[in-house]
């Protein structure tokens, strides 16, 4: 079960045509090696960073890091430098995952970080741009270079210590959101929550949950608990954020101690359903278990016994492991078994190292 608890080289002139016709094969040589660092036709290759279509002709370039430049490679062998930053720079997220479509038109761009800007490298153009983001430290979200607005091309979010700040390289804009105290994006739940094109960005700031909604440029506001809790988000639960009630939207699962809560942002209604018992939700356990829309939740208890949350109906079911899988079981997978729609969950007895399946829809358990 899975728990959900960063030499200088010079040439003289001469009247020796020997000597005349290597001066002038050294010249050619030096134009060369400056030619390589100009803007413009590029000769010099650097270190590989990546591949990918970044003019629009469905042929990927090669992207090579040269210092102070960045070097794009056609398949045709012509070469392009930018010129980058004299001083520290990095892709965002450290590499080339960052490479998207920003703004819709054919060809990705090469996002970087520069220090207090980001630039933007639009190789379809062979042109950049530069966003002031801050004289801080400042970080691109993961999972946030997305499309936010249901526009064409992917927006960037990006984390500073007191805001959320959102690039939006179609429109050549940026704005920005104050945010106050701790706060955590939920990295894995950056998702369509309320049903309209473009996701949303779900935000854990001390004892609220808040809601950013870049398409309207709205912040919402919840209050969670004084205590412990968190927004599900572990890439093991792969569907945390996911359709739980079959209504256009995603939900949200919070954990809370011996608690969970179900909350929806298209009614803004929060749904908690008490465990009683220390838990942890099941690798991969939130998943369609009974045949109709809307994700169930599985839970392991710390006493053997299995909860299903069901969010459509509201209700928690309760599946005893007496005298059948027991107290200290593992988790095997999850198959349909009986033709029917819904997942059935197989674990094993450890103590007896028998297997069973537990059938959710009617909550019987059988021995195989």
């Amino acid at each position: 079960m899975r728990f959900i608890s960063f030499r200088t080289t010079s040439v003289r002139a001469t009247s020796n045509p020997t000597r005349a016709k290597g001066a002038r094969a050294a010249l050619v040589a030096l134009a060369l090696i400056a030619c390589a660092w100009l803007p413009g036709s590029a000769f010099a290759q650097g270190v590989l960073m990546g591949s990918a279509d970044l003019d629009g002709d469905n042929v990927a370039e090669t992207v090579y890091n040269n210092g102070s430049y960045i070097t794009v490679r056609s398949a045709n062998g012509s070469s392009y430098n930018y010129q980058v930053s004299t001083g520290s720079w990095a892709l965002l997220y450290g590499n080339f995952t960052s490479v998207k479509d920003l703004d819709g038109t054919p060809g990705a761009e090469i996002p970087i970080n520069i220090g207090g800007a980001l630039m933007v490298i639009n190789h379809n153009s062979r042109s950049s741009y530069n966003y002031q983001i801050s004289s801080g430290s400042w970080a691109a979200s993961p999972g946030g270079i997305t499309d936010l607005n249901g526009q064409p091309g992917a927006e960037i979010a990006i984390v500073t210590p007191n805001s959320l700040r959102i690039v939006d390289h179609r429109a050549r804009s940026t704005s920005s959101q104050p945010m106050s105290g701790t706060y955590a994006i939920a990295v894995h739940g950056i998702r369509d929550l309320d049903g309209q094109p473009g996701a949303e960005i779900p935000i854990a700031n001390g004892s609220a949950l808040r809601i950013y909604n870049y398409r309207t440029r709205s912040m919402s506001s919840t209050p969670i608990s004084s205590g412990s809790w968190a927004i599900c988000n572990d890439p093991g639960i792969p569907d945390c954020v996911s359709d739980m009630n079959g209504t256009p939207g995603a939900e949200l699962v919070l954990i809370l101690p011996n608690a969970i809560s179900v909350y929806s942002y298209v009614t803004g209604s929060m749904s908690t359903y008490n465990i009683n018992a220390q838990y942890a939700i099941l690798s991969d356990g939130v998943r369609d278990f009974n045949g109709t829309a809307g994700n169930e939740i599985a839970v392991a208890r710390n006493d053997g016994h299995i909860n299903i949350i069901y969010p459509r109906t509201g209700s928690l079911q309760l599946i005893s492991g007496n005298n059948t899988f027991g107290t200290w079981w593992s988790l095997l997978n999850y198959a349909n078994l009986d033709g029917v729609a819904g997942d059935e969950i197989r674990v094993r007895n450890n103590g007896t190292a028998r297997n069973y399946r537990i059938y959710p829809r009617t909550g019987s358990v059988m021995a195989e």
